[in-house]
């Protein structure tokens, strides 16, 4: 045991079960125990060799903890020092202990959330998870909790894309911008960033969720993951960039994040090894607590203002995450949603400085009846549905569309001509030919920018309803299905099926999925690069009419000969049919792929609907 100082107000424990013996005995005004390690190095030197004393300050809501005796200590501690009421779970019992309405935080070590096999929030919105990947940094992280603003700058600072519309009035849009934020500690950090579970990118840096130094573990790898390539031992996956380009997110200061970046926040749902999530690793620095994507997220710009106004207002963190997934205003259609790693019930001052960027608004021959039949569904469902998709960025066709409309009205006028059948025929051609147009166009967007169905109209669409159902990908049942309407053109609805661990499940601008194709298939497959192998998925068309269009499939490389290129191909299913959609990917042509988890889009275009599903190649 160490003490710090004399009359220390912390105390140093030489091993975890001292410290939860002294925590079980801990009240308010005894020095408060901790252990050793990075994170309580870290928070010294921002705040100084003197730590601050913790003080009992009462907040709303209850603390339940979960896992072993070291997290039922730290819950016990922060429940003492906050006068709330605690109580200890298991895994099993914790979505159970979290339901209804309530401030509740969530104590736990990483590995003891891991077995609640879901975002333990996902029950209320207004929980969240303080969480460590070690006892020192757990108990680290509750003292922060409790002295949350200790050394803090009483500013924000934004880190951004410089493709993002905040681009302008961020501070940083490089690397070498952002180095104030490993010598301060700002109130608020924002990053408005794309990213995945394991990391935010920039275009010269990768901000790296693993609070290690990036060599690849000596144990087996963890099983049922998508498993990165640094812990293969294949290096960062952005193998554009130099070691000393990846940034630790343990190393940049902040009381507060705000990340607009998929997966930021994956506590119990992830889909890769906790040891690497980004929201995690910000927590083993000095950041107190987390607002970050939960899943696939459409980022919004100016969406921190809405932050920094429930701080001003005085709100708790878990209100304003509330706030925020509510969908009130018509926010984000609900593709948004937000989780809150760190104490709920913990209100923060909103920072003195800071970005808010504004925010963003019946006659003739034998066949003539089936000839004018096919140019009424070719004229009243398919083209309208292509022409309603610039909306979602597949442009380029509207002037192909409106010549296919004449030609419509022109055969629609000579009903009684004998060559109408084989001209309607000819046209319904001239359509499935204008779809496979943009098939080749989004898979080479793809492969070259990466997919985002909704695209800049993500702030246009409102939710019009969700429902809880088994995902298609893992097998439980933590998924949803979301329908959402655009604001401006009202027929144009998007259907999306997501999943807290396996994120995108399906995309489709169907009106009526019961009758409309739908891609079927797993969401992850494995492959060796060392031999050629065939990515299959079935379009599968249980309507009462033939569909016509195209299909198609690219990995997002940044146009670079890593993986195989995009391909597409015409497709035609007859009414309750199933077509084969079959990718031949000769790996070993690709010998500098990386090992690891590469995202693919299989993507369709069927009499105007509009299909996305992504495969995710476990590359080993």
């Amino acid at each position: 045991m160490e003490n710090l100082t004399v009359n220390t107000p912390v105390r140093l424990y030489g091993t975890p079960a001292e410290a939860v013996e002294q925590a079980a005995l801990w009240r308010p005004g005894d020095p408060f125990p901790l252990l050793a390690g990075p994170a309580l190095d870290r928070f010294r030197r921002v705040v100084g060799e003197e730590l601050p004393a913790v003080e009992v300050t009462r907040r709303a809501g209850s603390v339940v903890s979960t896992g072993g005796p070291l997290s039922r200590a730290a819950g016990r501690l922060l429940a003492v020092a906050t006068e709330r009421p605690h109580r200890h779970v298991d895994a099993a019992g914790l979505a159970d202990a979290v339901a209804g309405g309530g401030l509740v935080a969530v104590v736990g070590l990483a590995s003891d959330l891991a077995e609640a096999r879901d975002w333990p929030a996902a029950g209320n919105p207004r929980t969240g998870v303080l969480t460590g990947r070690t006892p020192a940094s757990l108990l680290c992280l509750v003292y922060r909790t409790l002295v949350p603003e200790a050394g803090a700058r009483d500013g924000a600072f934004v880190v951004s894309n410089p493709f993002h519309q905040d681009e302008l009035e961020a501070d940083a849009v490089e690397l070498a911008e952002m180095d104030r934020l490993f010598t301060e500690r700002n109130q608020l950090v924002v990053y408005h960033l794309h990213g995945r579970e394991c990391s935010a990118g920039m275009p010269d840096a990768v901000i790296c969720g693993r609070s290690d130094d990036g060599v690849p573990p000596s144990g087996p790898l963890p099983e049922g993951y998508r498993i990165p390539s640094c812990l293969r031992g294949g290096g960062c996956y952005r193998g554009d960039l130099a070691e000393d380009q990846r940034i630790r997110a343990m190393d940049l200061n902040a009381v507060l994040v705000f990340s607009q970046s998929c997966s930021t926040v994956a506590v119990g749902a992830s889909a890769f090894p906790p040891e690497v999530s980004l929201g995690s690793g910000f927590l083993e620095g000095t950041a107190t607590a987390v607002i970050g994507g939960l899943g696939s997220h459409m980022a919004e710009p100016g969406l921190e203002r809405e932050v920094r106004d429930g701080m001003a207002s005085g709100l708790p963190l878990g209100d304003i995450v509330a706030r925020l997934n509510s969908g009130e205003g018509g926010h984000r259609g609900g593709m948004a949603t937000f989780g809150l790693l760190g104490d709920p019930g913990l209100v923060l001052k909103a920072p003195a400085e800071g970005v808010t960027p504004p925010p963003v608004t019946p006659h003739g021959t034998e066949g003539t009846e089936e000839a004018l039949e096919t140019l009424g569904h070719l004229n009243d469902t398919v083209l309208p549905r292509c022409e309603r998709l610039p909306w979602l960025e597949l442009e380029g066709a509207e002037e192909e569309f409106l010549g296919l409309r004449r030609r419509i009205r022109e055969l629609a006028y000579r009903a009684d001509a004998p060559d109408l059948p084989a001209q309607a025929a000819l046209l319904a051609e001239a359509v499935a030919e204008a779809q496979h147009g943009l098939i080749r166009q989004a898979a080479a967007a793809a492969q070259r920018e990466g997919a985002d169905f909704l695209g800049d109209s993500s702030p246009l669409f409102d939710q019009e309803a969700r429902e809880e159902i088994p995902c298609a990908g893992c097998g439980l049942p933590r998924a949803f299905r979301i329908r959402l309407r655009h604001r401006v053109d009202r027929s144009l609805v998007v259907h999306t099926e997501q999943c807290r661990r396996c994120g995108d499940l399906h995309w489709s601008t169907a009106e009526s999925p019961g009758t409309a194709p739908y891609i079927r298939g797993p969401v992850d497959f494995s492959a060796d690069r060392r031999s050629a192998t065939v990515l299959t998925r079935e379009i599968v068309n249980p309507g009462p009419r033939t569909v016509r269009g195209a299909a198609g499939f690219a990995f997002q490389t940044r146009d670079e000969p890593v993986l195989p290129s995009w391909t597409s191909e015409p497709v035609e299913i007859p009414a309750g049919g199933v077509y084969r959609f079959r990718v031949p990917l000769d790996l070993p042509a690709y010998p500098s792929v990386r090992p690891d988890p590469h995202t693919g889009q299989v993507m369709a275009l069927l009499d105007g609907v509009c299909l996305l599903s992504p495969a995710v190649m476990g590359l080993a």
